[in-house]
């Protein structure tokens, strides 16, 4: 997708959410830079790489109605927008062997832009996305990846010809968070935050549940760490904590996650929805476990998860781990 498309794409969202809203007011919230790799696992195939960059903001007086889409009826709420560019890349175990690897997933890049809207209490959140984006050499997969493996003086990966073809990708998403605060034990505060998350669209049909977990000091007032794949939104408070989330200058917590996914659709392992293109035989459910911190000082906050996911596809030989970075400013 080039910029010019993400550009009027995010104009046309921006005038989509505020048709109705002359008397709504948007204050940007947070910021958060996504780099996800397997680089941290000491590998380079399979789901190797993901970029994101995403702004919330925090809507006063939400009056437009689009808000309506996503009702939530738990008592008093905030609502946050978010708008997120991504791009993400998967590639076979031998990313030296030119021809096509008939038993390994395909080479592919997926680059999309991502509108949400979300609606916070204080102990549930509810999140919809559309992402709308293209797969295929217009994604300019193999462009990031060599450019990334120049940088780091490592090989260019050579069975880029063998990529799924391009294909216009639209795709939903909807969570569901429950948050549960246990009493401190021995000062340290924890928090429990279960979710339920739906994909619909020609790029993932899926179901997950899940559960994050938090363990620490001054920890956020949030819904919990996510990559960019599983969890949704990463650092929507609850309710009423839009302004106080820096008010204790520091906060540091330990975070596990656990997930479970029945996999209807993954075009990454079933190819190209109109065409002809190579494919794998996917396992219908995916587990996932997570581990990782985050610490906040002032305005900064750093994130890091290792995830680690049980077999994706028939041939796929063993288990795959990324390691996800955020980097955060709250405004």
């Amino acid at each position: 997708m080039s910029k010019l498309a993400i550009r009027y794409i995010m104009l046309f969202s921006l005038i989509a959410l505020n048709t109705y809203a002359d008397e709504e007011k948007w204050d940007a919230f947070r910021f958060n830079l996504y780099f996800e790799n397997d680089i941290f696992a000491a590998t380079d195939h399979q789901y190797t790489s993901g970029v994101e960059f995403d702004l919330i903001y925090h809507v006063e007086n939400p009056s437009s109605k689009i808000y309506n889409l996503l009702f939530l009826d738990y008592g008093k709420i905030d609502t946050y927008v978010n708008f997120s560019v991504a791009n993400q890349i998967f590639t076979p175990r031998d990313i030296n062997e030119t021809e096509l690897i008939v038993d390994d997933r395909p080479y592919a890049g997926w680059t999309f832009f991502e509108a949400g809207i979300h609606k916070s209490s204080k102990d549930h959140l509810r999140s919809m996305y559309l992402q709308i984006g293209i797969v295929g050499p217009a994604a300019k997969g193999e462009e990031i990846q060599n450019a990334i493996h120049d940088i780091t003086d490592s090989n260019p990966a050579m069975g880029w010809d063998n990529q799924l073809d391009n294909e216009l990708g639209i795709n939903f998403r909807y969570v569901h968070k429950w948050r549960f605060v246990p009493p401190d034990i021995i000062g340290m505060e924890s928090a429990f935050i279960p979710y339920l998350e739906g994909d619909f669209g020609n790029i993932s049909i899926q179901g997950t549940a899940g559960v994050a977990m938090r363990f620490g000091w001054n920890i956020p007032k949030d819904y919990g760490v996510s990559t960019v794949d599983t969890g949704g939104e990463d650092g929507i408070p609850v309710y009423d904590e839009f302004s106080a989330m820096r008010e204790q200058s520091w906060s540091f917590s330990f975070n596990l996650s656990g997930a479970l996914s029945g996999v209807v659709r993954d075009i990454f392992l079933d190819g190209n929805t109109f065409k002809e293109s190579h494919s794998v035989e996917k396992e219908p459910f995916v587990g996932y476990l997570g581990f990782g911190f985050s610490a906040r000082y002032a305005n900064f906050m750093l994130e890091f998860i290792q995830m680690k996911n049980t077999r994706k596809f028939k041939f796929e030989k063993d288990m795959h781990s990324v390691g996800t970075v955020v980097a955060s400013w709250l405004f």
